[in-house]
């Protein structure tokens, strides 16, 4: 002792470590600090073929931030050659769909009077009858009325029940916002009605009904305005034409579908030219009777027809004949028009799984880094335990030589500072600990989460004027045993309360601790009040992140800590329930009970 006391001040560190380095460690904590420093010591050495695999990774360039972007250059390409089926798959419906287009236009063409028998034949064997053609078809008149339909998920044909027509109806509607109907002429002549006397005549189609029938064309007195198709306008057309068939001014003509005819009238008859001035259909009481081509009877019509001219102005009309056939899509099309939804839906699922994967990326850097910071922070602390732990075996050798020397009142001195620095060292040795868990699976054991947290109320009392005012409110219900690490958990119990300390910035307060099992009995409920500043709203969903912190010193890992600990290790629960800006926080832990 007396060489060490006579030592200049700077061989004494270096005299001070080979010492401690020599010393036997008898009591328990020095014995802990020297194990876990030689522990940490002796870290093993990668062979040399993993070494070579990591130097050949390495050269590779698989960095984790090489990693990430081959990640998104995999998402970018994915989401490319995506673009590139999706505008195979547009290109691939048009062309469908200007087939379909293009066999409903046949199918028009086939029925047309302009085809011949030869080709119609050809175009309803190869077309309409081939087993290919699958997309419905729907034929209407000019008047809407359904009279043939064919193909898709239509009614079986000749079925003109109340459903039926209802569901051709619903089909065609669909038909017609996707595909335009194509018209065509059933037949290149029809019949139409005219009525009139002297100043005023109405021109329809021919069906059955009077009330079914098309209104053509009107002009007259007590007739609406020419063009008016109001129901009323309607009404008042009709009626007039049953007044005049009763007063037997009715006549029947034959027109061309395909060109205006011209219609002369007055109180003689009436007289339907062709666009060549040719009469073709007549009636009246000074007219021969329809039919009669004789030269004397041509004569006849074409002197009324002139003498009707003057009388009233000559009107042109067509007769609708147009048939329409409405059609849909192939069942190829119902298809790859689903396409672009299934493959917009794996885009967005492969985004999910991308932002999971990379979100999972940066979660295991952050983890390697805290892991190893804490093996690091384990391995730093190892050394400096072990010599504490020398320096300690040396003050007891003093202690006992004032014992001796019968130096009493230095010997109660270094009696009670030899126990405050033992249990400051197995504190130490706590953390150390700690620390060296971190990144491995802790081993969980039933225990006292009721003696876990007043083991650190209790260090935080005895040390109350270092950490601040405040006064502590502890109170327990009904406990059971959980499955925990006592050392971890009380690790993340420690943060939660110097937070609630440091929240508080040294003003008196009170923090409130509870604990007790959840009405379920399924968890045991901790919570934590302090009366501190509390936590801006902005800023709750980010305490418990990695580097994030408000305080001027400090890295912002202790509610990270503490969440892992909670929720990765004790598969428990961890949150803040409450907390305001001048009001305090209260923080909430869960820990299952099996």
């Amino acid at each position: 002792m007396a060489e060490h006391e006579e030592a200049t001040p700077q061989a004494e560190p270096r005299r001070r470590r080979r010492r401690a380095a020599g010393l036997p460690f008898q009591a328990e904590p020095r014995d802990a600090g020297a194990e876990l420093g030689s522990a940490l010591e002796e870290r093993p050495v990668p062979a040399r073929w993993q070494r070579g695999r990591l130097h050949w990774l390495s050269s590779l360039g698989l960095s984790p931030t090489f990693r990430i972007y081959i990640f998104l250059g995999s998402i970018l390409a994915l989401i490319a050659f995506l673009l590139y089926s999706e505008s195979l798959i547009r290109e691939a419906k048009e062309q469908e769909r200007n087939r379909v287009y293009l066999f409903a236009r046949l199918h028009a063409f086939a029925v047309s009077p302009q085809a011949s028998g030869e080709q119609a034949a050809f175009i309803f064997q190869e077309v309409i009858n081939n087993p290919n053609s699958d997309f419905p078809i729907i034929v209407t008149t000019h008047r809407g009325e359904i009279t043939d339909w064919r193909g898709g998920d239509l009614p079986a044909p000749g079925d003109l029940s109340p459903e039926s027509r209802g569901l051709l109806q619903e089909a065609m509607e669909v038909m017609d916002a996707s595909n335009p109907p194509v018209a065509f002429t059933y037949h290149s002549e029809a019949v139409g009605y005219c009525y009139w006397d002297e100043d005023r005549f109405i021109i329809t189609d021919n069906a059955e009904e009077l009330e079914k029938r098309t209104l053509v064309e009107w002009v007259g007195r007590e007739l609406p305005a020419r063009g008016d198709t109001s129901a009323a306008a309607r009404t008042q057309v009709l009626d007039m034409a049953r007044r005049l068939e009763a007063a037997g001014r009715r006549g029947t003509f034959r027109v061309s579908t395909e060109d205006y005819s011209h219609l002369y009238y007055g109180a003689a008859g009436f007289v339907v030219a062709d666009p060549k001035g040719i009469p073709r259909a007549w009636a009246g009481r000074d007219l021969p009777a329809q039919g009669d081509t004789s030269a004397a009877a041509l004569a006849r019509v074409e002197a009324v027809r002139r003498q009707l001219a003057l009388l009233n102005e000559r009107q042109d009309f067509k007769i609708p004949a147009e048939r329409y056939i409405h059609y849909g899509d192939s069942a190829l099309v119902q298809r790859v028009s689903q396409a672009p939804v299934w493959l917009i839906g794996a885009v967005l699922l492969f985004a999910l799984v991308g932002y999971i994967g990379l979100r999972n990326i940066r979660r295991s850097e952050q983890r390697s880094i805290w892991v190893g910071m804490a093996k690091e922070t384990a391995h730093q602390l190892g050394t400096p335990l072990s010599s504490l732990s020398g320096w300690l075996e040396l003050m007891r050798g003093e202690l006992a030589s004032a014992v001796v020397a019968g130096e009493r009142e230095r010997a109660a001195r270094l009696d009670q500072m030899l126990g405050e620095m033992y249990k400051d060292l197995g504190r130490l040795t706590r953390i150390a600990s700690r620390f060296s868990q971190i990144g491995s699976v802790p081993e969980l054991k039933p225990g006292d989460v009721q003696a876990v947290l007043m083991e650190t109320v209790n260090y935080f009392k005895s040390r109350g004027p270092q950490f601040g005012r405040h006064q502590i409110e502890v109170a327990f219900g009904e406990l059971v045993p959980v499955p925990l690490n006592a050392e971890l958990l009380s690790w993340a119990l420690e943060n939660l309360f110097k937070n609630a300390v440091d929240a508080m910035g040294g003003k008196a307060g009170i923090i409130r601790i509870r604990a007790g099992l959840r009405p379920e009995g399924d968890m045991v409920q901790i919570s934590f009040q302090d009366e501190g500043r509390g936590i801006a709203p902005e800023n709750i969903e980010r305490v418990f992140q990695p580097g994030f912190s408000t305080k001027k010193r400090g890295w912002g890992l202790g509610l990270t800590f503490v969440r892992r600990i909670v929720e990765e290790y004790h598969k428990g629960k961890i949150s803040i329930v409450h907390s305001a800006p001048g009001e305090g926080t209260t923080f909430e832990l869960l820990l299952p009970v099996k």
